[in-house]
């Protein structure tokens, strides 16, 4: 399995490369007045536009810093056509995960359902995001699905 590298802080963390659509720089994002401060705005890209998700902010409780490093993640919704992007860290490299190595946490936080298995590689242990449950059920229907109107 190919894993898109990220951090959030010191924490290394991955995303399934099929997952991917693009990796684009940290531009300046549209502001969203009233917005949980979570989503950093909203991204124009091509024809539409995709709410952004702050990993750091979302899971650390600070915002991304803006670093060379800093890219937002832009992937296709699994519940529509629309698109979300994840603005994260350290976003610089892929490595290759063999799955038959993948490990259960051997936790499970309930605000954390996002938690995927962990892979121990050379660079210590990476943590796999399971991005679509990031954003807490609750909030997803009211925060997400005006992104299509």
């Amino acid at each position: 399995m190919l894993v898109l590298l990220l951090r959030i802080g010191e924490q290394r963390f991955g995303l399934d490369a099929l997952d991917v659509l693009e990796v684009v720089p940290c531009v300046a994002l549209l502001p969203v007045p009233g917005a949980p401060d979570w989503i950093a705005g909203l991204l124009h890209h091509r024809d539409g536009v995709a709410p952004v998700v702050d990993l750091a902010r979302l899971v650390g409780g600070r915002a991304a810093a803006p670093r060379l490093s800093t890219r937002i993640v832009v992937l296709r919704r699994s519940d529509s056509d629309g698109l979300i992007g994840l603005l994260a860290e350290g976003v610089t490299e892929t490595v290759r995960v063999d799955e038959a190595r993948l490990r259960a946490a051997g936790l499970r936080a309930p605000n954390a359902a996002w938690l995927g298995p962990i892979a121990l590689d050379a660079g210590g242990p990476l943590q796999l995001v399971r991005w679509t449950d990031l954003v807490p059920a609750e909030l997803r229907a009211a925060v997400l699905a005006g992104a299509e109107a």
